[in-house]
């Protein structure tokens, strides 16, 4: 039988990747959500396990999503981001562990679908933590933001939740989350060249995204005409501007499989769908990070 718990706040629980008994956090069904799933509530000490997020859109088509997951370091230790076959086509900023003090970690998350999503079990990242101490302590959703999948970026509600966890004293003797098996390279993709005069001047930039099923993506290296490959993202100013060299994109996935993706200067992108596409992705990410896009934009311009 599943175990049901309420909290006062607009979140529940949907289903865990691992078939298991789940704890659910109920909440009334009028606003788009962050959903936590995992097995357990109760953990030995140095035990692994691994927590789930979910979007339940309540309905909604939502295509960008933003927040990030707050936890105490004194319990717990994150090991291991996971996004492989996440909602999230486009990510302005991959979900990664940060320290910003001794006294917490978090991870900082925001994304795009173009075409939008609708339901209730939209997987976003899974985590793997490891437990320190015993005590007691809270997994926590902050700073939450959805918009809608309207041609303006209307916000929808959005509010944060929370997963209480309890370590005992016990020291665990279960074995650590097994590794994510991936030898297949990226999903194929197809980058194109576009401009725009609100961005890095006018000049020519590189657009590209893919997404990996097992493992997720982990970087991209773009390489102009005969030269090295170097890590790159998405916009990507060009330095050769003559469109006289071939380009390539590289994928790399969190375990080493690479996708190369060409483009020749010399060919237009498919005309107008290429161009729609990368305004979506564009107008979206202005809307739902605003003014920090826009700085990291004009920085990336400075720098090269």
């Amino acid at each position: 039988m599943k175990s049901i718990v309420t909290v006062p706040i607009l979140n529940k629980i949907t289903r865990f990747l691992v078939p298991a008994v789940a704890f659910f956090v109920a909440s009334p069904a009028f606003s788009a959500q962050i959903l936590f799933q995992t097995e357990k509530t109760s953990f030995s000490q140095n035990e692994e396990f691994l927590i789930s997020a979910y979007v339940d859109t309540e309905g909604e088509m939502l295509n960008a999503y933003e927040g990030k997951i707050i936890f105490p370091a004194q319990f717990l230790e994150g090991k291991e981001v996971r996004d492989g076959n996440s909602l999230v086509n486009f990510w302005i900023e991959r979900p990664s562990l940060q320290q910003p003090n001794e006294g917490k970690q978090e991870i900082v998350f925001s994304g795009i679908t173009p075409g939008g999503f609708s339901g209730a079990k939209g997987f976003l990242f899974s985590i793997i933590f490891r437990t320190k101490q015993s005590g007691t302590g809270t997994i926590q959703a902050d700073r939450l933001r959805f918009l809608k999948n309207d041609g303006k970026g209307s916000p929808v509600p959005a509010h944060a939740s929370s997963f209480s966890f309890a370590i005992s004293s016990e020291i665990s003797t279960s074995s650590p989350i097994k590794p994510i098996l991936d030898d297949a390279p990226p999903e194929d993709f197809m980058p194109f060249i576009s401009n725009d005069p609100n961005i890095f001047d006018g000049k020519n930039f590189l657009v590209f995204s893919t997404q990996d099923k097992d493992s997720g993506i982990d970087h991209y290296e773009v390489r102009e005409g005969n030269g090295a490959f170097v890590r790159a993202e998405s916009p990507y100013l060009l330095k050769d501007q003559s469109s006289d060299a071939d380009i390539e994109v590289k994928a790399v996935d969190k375990k080493g499989n690479e996708r190369t993706a060409k483009v020749s200067t010399e060919q237009e992108p498919e005309g107008k769908q290429k161009f729609l596409i990368f305004g979506i992705l564009l107008v979206s990410a202005l809307a739902l990070i605003g003014v920090s896009v826009r700085k990291k934009i004009w920085k990336k311009s400075s720098s090269n």
